[in-house]
């Protein structure tokens, strides 16, 4: 499998220091570089040894979204960071069924992670 350009997963109900912590975890060096916390824009900028890493709280529905802009993360796949971050944040996690390039369109398939259940590809956000 190929190594995607950027990930990106969409975590259940968990704050933004829930997500610092979990980075921690996996990079030497987690600093912040903005936070806006009105609610409709709510999102925090991160430096993640020194790779662009922004969180949107909210982005759909009760999941915030984590982009990795440039995947300087040690996961392949979104698929595969869906699977660390659903253990280390005990949260249900979502993330697209293939890699995104410039031009495509969204994805309709998205994985469903969890712990209690296998990987499950759903219909989403419209689910």
């Amino acid at each position: 499998m190929e190594r995607y350009p950027d990930i990106e997963i969409y975590a259940k109900d968990i704050s933004f220091k829930q997500v610092e912590d979990w980075l921690q975890l996996h990079f030497t060096s987690v600093e912040r570089k903005n936070v806006v916390t009105k609610k409709s824009e709510a999102r925090i900028h991160l430096l993640v040894d020194g790779s662009e890493v922004l969180v949107f709280g909210n982005a759909i529905g009760k999941y915030s979204s984590i982009w990795f802009k440039q995947n300087n993360s040690p996961w392949d796949t979104d698929l595969d960071c869906a699977h660390a971050a659903c253990k280390q944040l005990d949260t249900q996690i979502r993330c697209s069924n293939s890699g995104w390039e410039e031009g495509q369109g969204p994805e309709s398939q998205w994985w469903r992670v969890t712990d209690s259940e296998d990987d499950m590809l759903i219909d989403w956000p419209e689910a």
